[in-house]
């Protein structure tokens, strides 16, 4: 564990998560994150259903992954589309 409580395994996803996307504070397009949210809510889904099924390590940091991912684009703020323009 690090001084935040993250082990190595959530160090480097979320690192490589914010290297890609940065922050979760930089705004990204609402479309964007909206279908990040989407692919990480498949892919959560999937995680769950091997971990319950093989509790290896190997599917145990694929959930880790997972849970990390969906947490990070529901947190991910984004930039929503107006079709009123400022005058």
């Amino acid at each position: 564990m690090n001084e935040h409580g993250y082990s190595s395994v959530e160090d480097i996803v979320l690192g490589a998560l914010k290297q890609e996307f940065g922050s979760i504070h930089q705004a990204m397009d609402e479309k964007m994150v909206q279908e990040k949210i989407d692919n990480s809510k498949k892919l959560y889904e999937l995680a769950v259903a091997e971990y319950r099924i093989n509790q290896s390590a190997h599917n145990y940091n694929i959930l880790i992954t997972a849970m990390l991912s969906l947490q990070y684009w529901n947190q991910k703020r984004a930039r929503f589309f107006s079709i009123t323009e400022d005058f």
